[in-house]
């Protein structure tokens, strides 16, 4: 029985490796979150408790109930970001299709209610809106903030840039 070998292309010089080399030289915490977004992939949806009665706004860590957390939560957001603007830390988007320069920096904030971050490898700019952040971490040991959010930063390649895919968490379904 002949083993297989599976080959991956790179896109910018066109070389091919085999896929086995690759994952052996990602870092585990690629590896980790790749095999996270597979497994929720198999799992059956069924229906969860409901959304708790008191939940942490990701700006200023208080705990607030959902309702008084809706008013709240942009502006409380929109004002931390700023602040860690001012120390020009590199910034970290979660969860995100893996590549070798992952860092942007939060560029400016076009409306009340988004923020531009702009890709540093690049210089290609992705908006979010304030509501899809979820978490922000800053760690003063490397310098950076870890920014989790509501859906995904994934690579189109159609497109050849960065774009952001909102999750419908917090979003009355759609009825046709």
């Amino acid at each position: 029985m002949k083993p297989q070998q599976f080959f991956y292309r790179c896109p910018q010089c066109s070389a091919q490796t085999n896929e086995i080399l690759v994952a052996t030289q990602l870092h585990d915490d690629v590896l980790i979150a790749e095999t996270a977004r597979r497994r929720g992939r198999r799992q059956t949806p069924h229906a969860g408790p409901g959304r708790p009665p008191v939940v942490r706004c990701p700006g200023c860590d208080t705990e607030m109930p959902s309702a008084e957390l809706r008013d709240h939560r942009v502006d409380c957001v929109r004002e931390r970001l700023k602040q860690l603007q001012r120390k020009g830390w590199y910034v970290r988007l979660f969860p995100k299709d893996p590549d070798p320069y992952p860092n942007f920096a939060i560029r400016d904030f076009p409306t009340d209610e988004e923020v531009r971050f702009e890709k540093l490898s690049s210089d290609q700019h992705l908006s979010i809106e304030l509501r899809k952040i979820a978490e922000i971490t800053p760690r003063s040991s490397d310098q950076l903030i870890y920014i989790r959010v509501l859906g995904k930063v994934r690579w189109e390649e159609t497109k050849r840039e960065w774009q952001f895919a909102p999750a419908r968490v917090g979003r009355p379904p759609v009825t046709v």
